[in-house]
Parts: structure tokens; sequence; C-alpha cells
């Protein structure tokens, strides 16, 4: 009996072909729906294939092996048993030798490494991609980093190691593309320093043959991919989220425009189960539309993004090497979340009386106390979550996390409601737009709640990868410094030998005829502070120690130790410190913050003297430039005495590999060493791209928003112009509602993304002190700016004439 009065299966046919004519009729107002949907779901794609690709592969350690057994190379004994057991226990292995050797000129090392090309278990740690493997004694093939440094491509002849070598090859080590060595032949290698022992077999196993013979094994830890699900469900589901609340705002439109269709469909028999159908069935339509176009467009990303990917993780990618589990997952809760965004306005219009529905009017609005309630426990629970956490707990974070997007996305109808109050100050043509925002809150609230999340998500991005110490914008030296020391001077041999007069001035001669050759050079010398009454001795020399300053973090431990220089007033001006600006009690300057303290004067001979009055500079937070000083007052309390350590060189240009290499050759010559610039991945990329990516977020949300708000009012528009407002006030009324919109979005989303991090970090607050200023202007300002000038561009032109009403 029910069914018939439902009509049963024929009724909802009837419904759904009814549904379907409808999303034909209607496919270019749906257009902007779909469109976004399909980028939230091609983001989202994009976004874990990304993550799951982005761990670092064990295969650069291990190749194709799980356990790596290690003996000293310069015991031949230790290490000839040593592979003998290792044959023995496990019949298969692969053994790499390694040899560090100087590079001439230089404060760094360089792997002297012989390896088979075609080992059993080494193959996925050697790439060839250009010449071939070396095979004789004088042959070689070296890694990328390796030809810039010796100015040496295949063909070239180079010194290494007491010995000239060909370069017969270019290669690579897929697993680690940081990895830089150079390859000889196993047959023609000289005795290793470490020889590396690759096999397949258990813990038991190599534990009896490393301790059997004075090794060490090292197992193969499980793929840090495997490890990184939790994080890539993270980013889906949020990404998710995105496309719920973005699905949302555009069904509660299509639910308003449908009202009086829906009306008509009542007033003939339809029950409130057949309207619930019609946008179900539509939103299932999209979301499927959306789903297989979002990952076709996602995966062409992706292939896009690899290659550009490989650099940041250190590793080649292989572009199938995707979670394609976690995509058709992705798939299916797309189709799922357009689903339920699409029931929730139809449950909305489905309680409408019909004569309300052939009215046309908007549903009376939820009272937004009540949303307001639910976002401050959610926040509650949010915060508390990610301070339980404490940065370790995968699970707390991941709940911690959605539970404070939710309520922050949950004050967005308050948000809008608090709008129409706010307009009484505001022009006419404000007015208006403020109070259709106010008007229409359930689409204007669902899109806010877009807008803030993917802003949100976007700063949250921008001040963690700040908050990480960007060492590419920071890292050892600037790329237009060198430092060149004398003798064996540096971090890692803090003492200074004792030159004469002629010996400086010789090797200053030659420092200068190397700066003669680059564009505008500044030379300036580096004085360490030494004690008179300590020496040593080595290099035929008597060597001075010198200082450091230190950051105390234990009675006997420091950290961020630099080198302690003379704070000439030439050091001073090239470093950007006014010499009139020092106080004349100063005996310490320095750019260091914390419980600072003097250390390493001749390894504990003497306890070190105490800071007396320490005065803080601003300088570059480069690790090998000079930033901490001693003043000559310093120097005469302490009864010390500078000591020449070397010279800064810094041009108004990025130093070229030749000229590397020239400065290398250079000091070889002259018995001294070079520190130049280490290349080190960077975090600003990443912040750019967050900033770009929440910024077309969100652009892209309002788009949709305020074209089908605007577009919702076309009969109010109508009346204006009858009325006599000019293209000014419609051009006025679009760009207020999308600057509100996205003033809103971008306060609600940066102080979500603020609350989350703060509770995050409560245990280590000073993480958060660095304040990414220029990206969160662009964001701040930027979207709002971006909003106002798009819409009032955009919406210039004169509706259609009062007669031409649109049929429904």
């Amino acid at each position: 009996m029910s069914a018939s009065i439902g009509g049963g299966f024929a009724a909802r046919r009837a419904v759904v072909r009814w549904a379907w004519r409808l999303l034909r009729r209607d496919w270019r107002q749906q257009i902007l729906v779909l469109v976004l949907l399909t980028v939230a779901v091609a983001a989202a794609v994009t976004g874990a294939a990304a993550v799951y690709n982005v761990a670092p592969s064990a295969n650069g350690e291990f190749g194709g092996a799980n356990v790596r057994i290690e003996f000293d190379g310069r015991d031949p004994r230790a290490l000839a048993a040593g592979v003998t057991a290792a044959r023995r226990q496990f019949g298969t292995i692969d053994v790499i030798a390694h040899r560090s050797a100087p590079i001439p000129g230089s404060a760094d090392n360089v792997d002297l490494r012989a390896q088979d090309p075609h080992g059993p278990y080494s193959g996925p740690m050697l790439r060839l991609r250009a010449g071939r493997y070396p095979v004789a004694r004088d042959e070689v093939a070296v890694t990328d980093g390796v030809a810039a440094m010796f100015q040496a491509g295949v063909g070239a002849t180079f010194a290494l190691d007491g010995h000239r070598r060909t370069v017969v090859g270019m290669v690579e080590n897929p697993g680690f593309l940081g990895d830089e060595f150079v390859l000889v032949p196993p047959a023609h290698a000289d005795p290793p320093m470490v020889a590396s022992i690759l096999v397949r077999g258990s813990a038991e196993q190599a534990a009896a043959v490393a301790q059997g013979d004075g090794g060490s094994y090292e197992l193969r830890r499980d793929s840090a991919k495997a490890g990184g699900t939790v994080g890539v469900f993270a980013v889906d589901t949020v990404f998710l989220l995105l496309v719920a609340l973005v699905a949302a705002a555009g069904f509660v439109v299509m639910a308003q425009r449908r009202m009086r269709q829906l009306g008509v469909l009542t007033a003939v028999g339809a029950t409130d189960r057949h309207l619930r159908l019609v946008m179900v069935a539509n939103g299932i339509v999209v979301g499927a539309v959306a789903a297989v176009a979002g990952v076709v467009v996602g995966l062409m990303g992706w292939f896009a993004l690899a290659p550009h990917l490989e650099a940041a993780a250190a590793h080649r990618i292989d572009r199938l090497d995707v979670p394609w589990w976690l995509i058709s997952g992705s798939m299916l809760l797309a189709v799922v979340t357009a689903t339920a965004a699409a029931w929730w306005p139809a449950r909305a219009i489905s309680r409408i009386p019909a004569t309300s529905a052939l009215s046309g009017r908007p549903p009376r609005p939820v009272p937004a106390h009540r949303s307001a309630l639910l976002a401050a426990l959610l926040i509650a629970i949010g915060l508390g979550c990610l301070a339980r956490a404490r940065q370790t707990n995968a699970l707390l974070i991941v709940a911690g996390t959605l539970a404070t997007a939710l309520g922050v996305l949950f004050i967005s109808p308050a948000a809008v409601r608090a709008l129409a109050p706010a307009a009484r100050p505001f022009p006419v043509a404000v007015r208006l737009a403020l109070r259709d925002l106010a008007r229409y809150q359930a689409r204007s609230g669902a899109a806010l709640s877009a807008i803030t999340l993917g802003l949100g998500i976007a700063v949250a991005t921008i001040i963690t990868t700040t908050a990480a110490k960007d060492t590419a914008a920071e890292g050892n030296l600037s790329d237009r410094q060198l430092v060149i020391r004398v003798g064996s001077t540096g971090p890692d041999a803090p003492v200074v030998g004792e030159w004469s007069s002629a010996e400086l001035g010789r090797l200053r001669a030659q420092v200068d005829r190397f700066a003669a050759t680059l564009h505008r050079p500044g030379v300036v010398a580096l004085d360490v502070a030494v004690d008179p009454a300590v020496r040593e001795s080595g290099e035929g020399k008597i060597l001075r120690p010198f200082a450091f300053l230190g950051r105390r973090v234990g009675p006997h431990t420091y950290r961020d130790a630099g080198i302690l220089y003379v704070a000439t007033p030439e050091l001073l001006r090239q470093i950007g410190v006014d010499p009139a600006s020092v106080d004349p009690d100063a005996d310490i300057l320095t750019g260091q913050t914390g419980d600072l303290s003097i250390v390493n004067m001749g390894n504990g001979q003497a306890p070190p003297p105490a800071i007396r009055h320490l005065q803080r500079i601003h300088v570059a937070a480069y690790t090998s430039a000079p930033a901490s000083f001693i003043t000559a007052a310093g120097l005469r309390q302490d009864g010390w005495r500078q000591a020449r350590s070397g010279w800064l060189i810094e041009t108004d240009r990025p130093f070229t590999s030749a000229q590397l290499a020239a400065a290398r050759d250079m000091a070889a010559g002259a018995g001294m060493t070079v520190e130049a610039r280490h290349d080190e991945a960077s975090l600003s990329a990443i912040r750019s791209g967050a900033t770009v990516v929440g910024m077309l977020l969100a652009l892209g949300a309002l788009a949709m928003t305020v074209g089908l708000i605007r577009g919702e009012s076309a009969g109010d528009l109508r009346t204006l112009t009858a009325a006599g407002a000019t293209g000014t006030i419609r051009r006025t009324l679009t760009a207020a509602t999308a600057g509100t919109l996205a003033l809103l979005g971008v306060l609600l989303g940066t102080s979500g993304a603020y609350l989350a991090l703060i509770a995050g970090y409560a245990n280590d607050l000073g993480t958060l002190g660095r304040i990414p200023v220029p990206h969160l202007a662009i964001t701040l300002i930027g979207v709002p700016l971006a909003a106002i000038a798009g819409g009032w561009l955009l919406a210039g032109r004169e509706p259609p004439a009062l007669a031409r009403q649109p049929i429904e």
C-alpha cells in the first residue's frame, strides 16, 4: 500500500530521469561546481602521490639487500676474514669499498668508491648517465657534483689522492641523489678505509658475522612510504573535506534555484524522499564525473611534477609508483562526499512547504548560536588533541587537525550573520552586498568554509616550513661568499698556525690575484682570538687553539658554536655593521641568542673567560660566515692576541663552477683551503607553492560563490538597473561581496592555523617565533585585493531587460 502511495520504483525512475534532464539543461550553471570538484580531487591525487614518493628511499643505502655489514678497511686481515665469513654465511654478497680522499684546495673530502656496476645487490645504488663504467686503473666515473667541483666532464683528466685519472662516465645513486662520489674499478682500487657488505639474511646471521670479526651491521628500515600512509590519509581527508564544502556551496545554490520546480513536484504528489532523490542523483553524477576527471588531471599533474620533486626528495621516482588503493579510495570518497553535499540542502528544501517553495523565498537560516557552540566544542577538542600529541602521536595529530578545522568552519555561519548589522555605516551598494550574504547564509557559509579551509592549509604550511630551518636561505655561506683559510684552520680543525709576515704577505698576494678575476670583489682579512699561553704542535708549526662562541644547553654541552672572530672595522663594515654603533664597553658582539659562553680554548687547559658585556648585532644567519666577534677591548682584558686565519671574499654575483674550481686550484698551490656554499634543499619553494595554491583555491571558491549569488539575485539587479543604478554600483556590489568573503576567509583561516600550531608546539613555542611576514602579507592582503579587483572588473555588464524573465 505504501509503495503505491509513494509511486514505487516507477516514481523513483521518473524522478531520476527528470533530475537527469535538469542536469543536462542546467549544465552551464553547474560547470563551476564540477570544475572546482575536479580540481580538488586532482589536488588530492597529486598530493597523495607526492607525499607517498617524497619519503627517503632505502635503496640508496641498501640497494636490493636487507642487511649492510661494515668493516674497518684499515685492518686488511680483519676485512678479509669478515668477507670470507659473510660469503660462508650468506653465499651471495656484494662488497663496496670506500676511501676518503681530500679535495685539493678544499676543506671537503670526496668518496673514492670501488663498486661492481653489475653487483647482485648494489644495482639500485648505481646508474650510468653518460659514457661508460671505468675498467682501467687510471679511469673513473663521477657524479655531477664532483664533475662540477673539478670542472671535469667525460674525457677530462684531474688529480685526486696522488693519481691522475681520466673521466670515462657520469654516474649517480638513484636512491640518494645527494650521494657524491668517484667510482673506480674494483680490480684496481686502493686499500679501502671502510668496506660495506650487502647481503640478504636475518639479523642473527649478520650479528654472527659482524661481532665475530669486529664489524657492525645495520638492517634495512621498513619503507617510509608505508609509515607515511597516515600522513597521506590525513592530507587526502583534508582535501576531501574541502571537496565537500565546495560541493555544498554549489548544491545549496542549485537547490535554491530549483525551489519553484521542486515546489511544483510537491504539489503534484511527490514525497520528501522524491525531492531529496532529485538532488542526490545530481550529486552522484557530478561526483562521479569529477572523480574520474580529477584522477585523470591529478595523474597528469603528478607525471609533470615528479621530475621536479626528485631534487627535493633526493632520489629518482618511479612515475607509476603511486598509492593506487588510496587513489581508488579518493574516487569513492569524492562521490560519497559530493552525494552527501547534495543531500544536505535537499533535506532542507524537502522540508519547505509547497507554497513557500513556489514563492522562491530562501529558507529561514539556522540560528547562528548553535553552530558557534558546536565550533567552540570542536576547537577545544582539537586543540586538546594537538597539545596531547606533542608532535609525535600521528592519530592524535590527525584527530586534532580535523576537529580544529571543523570547529573553525562552523564559525562561518555566525560570521556571515554578523555582516547584516555591520553594514549600516557603508554606502548603499556595499550594504546590499553584505545583506545579500547574510540573506543567503547557507551558500555564503559553505563558500566561506571552503575559502577558510583552503587558506588555513596554505598558512599552516607556510608557518611550519618557516619554523623549520631553511638551509638554502641560510646554509653555511652565501652563494656570493668564499672563505679562504690558511693551513687547516676551520671548525673541524680549531687551531691556527703561527705565520710570519712574509708568509702571510705571499698568501695574501695569491688571494688578491684570484680576487682580481672576479667582478667587484671585497676581500677582508679574518683574524681569530688566541691565548698566547696555550700552544700545540703540528704541521711543522706552532699551533694556537682559537675561541668559539656557543649556546649553553647543559653544564658541559654547547650547540651552534661559531668561530669568534676579531671585530676589525673592515670586517664589521663588510657584514653590514657600522663600527660607530659598537658600544665601547662591549667585549663580545654576536647575532646569536640564548645563554652564550666562550668555549674550546686550549682543549680545556684553562677555564674560558666569562663574557662581561655582550652586544647583540644583526647579521646573516650563515653558519660559516663571521657572526660572532671579540672586540679590541675584549682582547686586552683577556690578555689575548689576534692571529690571521684567512680571508673572506664577497662579490655582487654568485660564484660560478669555474671560479670555484680556480679558487681551489689557487688554494691547493698555496697550501690553503677554500670553503664555498654547500647546495642544500630549500623550503622557500614549498612556502611559495603553498601561498599560490591557497590563493588559487580561495579565489576559485570565491569565483563560484560570487557568480552564483549574483546570478541568483539577478532579479534584484534588474530592479536596481531599472531604478537608475549605474555600472559602478553593479561593480561595487560584486566587488564588496567577493572582498568580504575573502577577508573573512583569510582571517578565519590564519587564526585557525595559528591556534592549531600553537597547541601542537605548546612544548616548544620558540619554534614558531620566526614569522613568515612576506608570505603571510601576500595571503592576508593579496587575496582580498585580488577578489575585489576581480569582482570589479568582471561585473560591469548590464543585466537583461526586465521583461526577459527566466522560464522555470
